[in-house]
């Protein structure tokens, strides 16, 4: 596995990992999960934890090894890997002390090894973390064997120096052959979708999606394809909803994969975002919009192109100011800037409800330059009508699931008629996203939407190098 290792990657992982532990750990996870380190995400630390805390790393390398001889000895049969997490764990340690937090680690083991099915091998695999694996046990078998033992574990208290002490837990769940190919693939599986896990709650379990390649690989294939140019924008057409005409278009972030199959940015961002790559993305998307805004504008047409600008962007100050040089160089754009300008930056809500003179402040490059403002999500749940007073807002794009509500709930009608007459008094244009169907497009139009985007209208396309037309993802 090694071998996948370029030499910009081995030099980095060995000072992370250390010595010839850190090399059978790779060997052990895979390439994918050795990137992961050499980037520094470490698996949130994992490696310098438990190192210190006594875990390590070469007794965790140990339990895949054996992992690994077991699986090549049962031919094939299904297994899961289940990967737990004590809840606020820093917040109990705290509390009770180091002497406390130790406690509570040794009976969480304790108690797991006694709970788990026959056969299960348990090993500690981080700070407040510990892999279990379950052979001959499919992984909806599993999942439900999990749920009952956190309910149990959940609902008996520790007891630390006499005091009764509430632990829970949460855990994450992948199998061979149901959802990885590999025991590779199942770790890298399972951390993936403990990160999303811990941020929804406590005391639950879930069930990585089957051929997610977890976070990790998926993180080293997001940065393997920005540097091989697979990393593409896709073109989704916005209409009028009153003359059925396209005006407008957004450029869309797609991850073409080696084999040619394509991922929209709901499938890969969240590893993008542990990797820190956001950034990076958003100017190789708005890099693609620029060159074709200034091909198209050059051709006679006039369609405003809408580009997504993340928090992460929002942050690099002069990589926005980077961005608006190229503008203002840009032969054919250079023209157009004492005109309207053709481009428009979409944020989301939650980027501006908090600190809304900052991210106009960090926008200034671009706003100067005449490129305007789409607030995305609108009515997601951040909505805040406060900005609307301070902030240059050219356009509002109404969050998806509300307008797909007022198919059926008169008070999400209502509630857009007052977003439409609001946006209409500030001279705010109105953009329903999600529009799946003609009886959606028309629902949209009664309800004075000005313009709508969605699949009924066409699917994001990429420009096909190989003629004038369009490939659909």
């Amino acid at each position: 596995m090694l071998l996948a290792l370029t030499g910009a990657l081995a030099l980095p992982f060995a000072i992370l990992s250390g010595g010839e532990s850190a090399v059978s750990l790779a060997r052990a996870l895979g390439a994918g999960l050795a990137a992961c380190l050499a980037v520094g995400i470490a698996l949130s630390g994992r490696l310098a934890k438990t190192r210190a805390e006594g875990g390590g790393v070469g007794a965790r390398a140990a339990f895949l090894e054996t992992i690994e001889r077991r699986i090549a000895g049962e031919a094939g049969r299904p297994y899961s890997l289940v990967l737990f997490d004590i809840d606020d764990f820093k917040i109990l340690n705290d509390r009770h002390g180091p002497l406390g937090g130790d406690a509570i680690l040794t009976q969480t083991q304790r108690r797991l090894r006694s709970a788990l099915p026959e056969g299960a091998a348990l090993a500690r695999f981080g700070s407040d973390e510990f892999l279990a694996f379950l052979p001959h046990m499919p992984s909806d078998e599993a999942q439900r064997e999990i749920d009952a033992l956190l309910q149990v574990f959940g609902r008996r208290p520790m007891r630390l120096a006499g005091v009764r002490v509430g632990v829970t837990l949460n855990a994450a769940i992948a199998g061979y052959p149901d959802t990885a190919p590999s025991l590779h693939d199942a770790i890298s599986q399972v951390t993936s979708t403990l990160i999303t896990l811990k941020r929804q709650g406590r005391n639950r379990s879930a069930l990585a999606r089957a051929s997610h390649p977890g976070v990790c690989r998926l993180g080293s294939e997001v940065e393997w394809a920005l540097s091989e140019g697979r990393l593409r924008a896709a073109y989704q057409p916005i209409m009028d909803l009153k003359t059925g005409h396209p005006v407008a278009e957004e450029g869309l972030a797609r991850l073409v994969l080696r084999d040619g199959r394509v991922l929209d940015a709901d499938q890969f961002i969240s590893a993008a975002s542990e990797f820190r790559l956001t950034s990076r993305i958003d100017r190789e998307v708005i890099a693609q919009i620029v060159a074709r805004c200034r091909m198209r504008s050059r051709a006679g047409d006039d369609r405003l192109r809408f580009m997504n600008v993340s928090a992460a962007l929002l942050r690099e100050r002069r990589s926005l100011e980077d961005i608006a040089s190229v503008l203002t160089s840009c032969e054919g754009l250079g023209d157009l800037l004492g005109a309207p300008n053709p481009l428009v930056v979409e944020i989301t809500e939650r980027e501006l409800v908090h600190e809304p003179q900052k991210a106009l402040e960090d926008l200034k490059p671009l706003l100067e330059l005449g490129v305007r403002l789409a607030i995305d999500d609108f009515g997601s749940g951040y909505s805040s009508f406060l900005y609307l007073t301070s902030l240059p807002v050219a356009f509002l794009k109404i969050e998806m699931r509300l307008l797909q509500a007022a198919r059926t709930s008169a008070r999400a009608r209502s509630i857009l008629k007052g977003i439409r007459a609001i946006a209409g008094d500030l001279g705010i244009l109105t953009i329903a996203e999600g529009i799946e169907d003609e009886a959606l497009a028309g629902l949209a139009g009664d309800l004075g939407m000005d313009w709508g985007q969605g699949f009924y209208y066409g699917r994001a396309a990429f420009d096909d190098p190989r003629g004038p037309r369009a490939r659909a993802v």
